[in-house]
């Protein structure tokens, strides 16, 4: 998005040039003569910048500067002035300008200064997210419910040790986050924290990822690689979707896990490295052994502890703080620093299942402040709370029975309508659902969707 800049200075001539200048630069530009029209101005236009004349037809700019401050903190204002005062210029300093040109204003001047206050912007706001994301990501996933405090509590005791974890839960309940967390909360947390995902890679490149290569070994191996058991020496190995590695690969990591050694792929040397294993999964671990799909063996060895991660259905306390989270970071990357939300909104977002979880609201937030033109969230940027109300003469949704089977009806049927509104588009349906296409495709399967439509 190209930087916005509101011109407020009634000299008309200069403003048009000043305008003119900016706009061949890229920058969104709004100009207006006076304070009652800039007051207005600000109400629907949000500018990273504001270019203010000291002296204007219906008052002092310096009037107008304390609003924008207030409004607009992280938006530098740059004074004109063409026999303003000191003192003039040393009160709107104080009062938190950022800088001040005399008229009239050099061309190049004005770009420079507008260049190196947009590079300090930028920066400042990427010291910000990573600021949100460090203090904040473990309030983002585990929020204050009882029930993931009680996680917390298991995640705290489990860190300390060496054991290996298992972290359960539905797609986007932030396992991954979770897994990060007990590794910042062990002694190994000066080492590599490493990351696997074992759904993303063929067999024999998923080999080669964990284990490493020797030169020569296969096609393209032209030279030799570690693997990530090794690039995670005295750190924290996380195998993600551990419950879609192949067969094969299961009886090597069982030999792993509990030796410690290995071999690359096309080696003979065997090679011995000190780990610790946590591993996640949205399967049922179980169901896959009695289909032959998961070994028992490595199952009890990687389940030596289960850290069961609720999903945020069963949790709608949390999802104020997210909410905020989220709202927080993403209206500061889109320059929207007045967002906010409405409680007719929260309230129905408490009330949504979010088959999805956390990482379908982040989603739906980061779309929501995206398409938002106003300074509140309403429902309108939520489109699909609208499966929230009840569909008339639709009485199966509402047939008592277990919690889980509630959630799976109402799972069809949303799923269904998100891919009739994509016209079977599953790509399109797992983005908007903020699943993976091939989660997805499972839920289809499991859920009867294809028979069902």
């Amino acid at each position: 998005m190209n930087p916005r800049i509101l011109i407020i200075d009634d000299d008309t001539l200069l403003a048009g040039e000043m305008s003119t200048l900016l706009s061949h630069q890229g920058y969104q530009v709004e100009s207006v003569g006076n304070l009652s029209l800039a007051r207005e101005k600000l109400k629907t236009f949000f500018p990273d910048f504001v270019l203010l004349d000291l002296k204007l037809p219906d008052g002092s700019g310096l009037e107008i500067l304390t609003e924008i401050r207030e409004r607009l903190p992280e938006s530098p204002v740059i004074l004109l002035s063409g026999y303003g005062s000191i003192p003039e210029v040393v009160a709107a300093i104080k009062q938190g300008a950022e800088d001040f040109l005399t008229k009239p204003v050099d061309p190049d001047h004005l770009l420079l200064k507008l260049e190196k206050l947009q590079e300090q912007r930028q920066l400042s706001t990427r010291l910000k997210i990573l600021e949100l994301d460090w203090e904040n990501q473990r309030q983002m996933v585990i929020g204050q419910s009882e029930k993931m405090q009680e996680v917390v509590k298991q995640c705290q005791a489990v860190a300390q040790g060496n054991t290996t974890v298992l972290i359960t839960g539905e797609t986007g309940t932030g396992k991954h986050l979770l897994a990060y967390y007990i590794h910042q909360n062990s002694p190994r947390r000066k080492f590599p924290f490493v990351y696997v995902n074992c759904a993303t890679l063929s067999e024999q490149l998923l080999e080669s990822d964990l284990f490493g290569h020797e030169k020569g070994a296969f096609t393209g191996a032209v030279s030799q690689k570690q693997g990530r058991v090794e690039l995670a020496a005295d750190g924290t190995l996380f195998l993600d979707e551990i419950g879609e590695l192949p067969l094969p690969l299961q009886a090597k990591l069982l030999h792993f896990i509990e030796y410690g050694e290995f071999q690359r792929v096309g080696g003979t040397k065997t090679l011995r490295t000190n780990v610790r294993i946590i591993c996640a999964t949205n399967r049922n671990l179980k169901k896959e052994i009695q289909e032959g799909r998961f070994r028992e063996d490595l199952y009890y060895r990687i389940n030596v502890v289960r850290v069961d991660i609720p999903p945020l259905r069963e949790r709608p306390e949390d999802i104020p703080e997210m909410l905020d989270f989220f709202l927080q970071r993403f209206r500061q990357e889109v320059s929207k620093p007045q967002l906010r939300y409405s409680k007719g909104v929260l309230e129905k977002l408490q009330r949504y299942p979010w088959p999805g979880n956390i990482r379908e609201l982040r989603n739906a937030v980061e779309r929501a402040v995206v398409l938002c033109t106003s300074r509140q969230l309403s429902e309108k940027e939520f489109p699909f709370l609208e499966s929230c109300e009840p569909v008339s003469g639709d009485e199966t949704l509402f047939v008592p029975d277990s919690l889980q089977n509630a959630v799976n009806r109402f799972r069809k049927k949303y799923i269904a309508r998100i891919l009739e509104q994509t016209g079977g588009n599953q790509s399109r349906a797992a983005q908007i659902l903020g699943i993976q296409r091939t989660y997805l495709n499972r839920l289809i399967k499991e859920l009867g969707i294809a028979e069902g439509k």
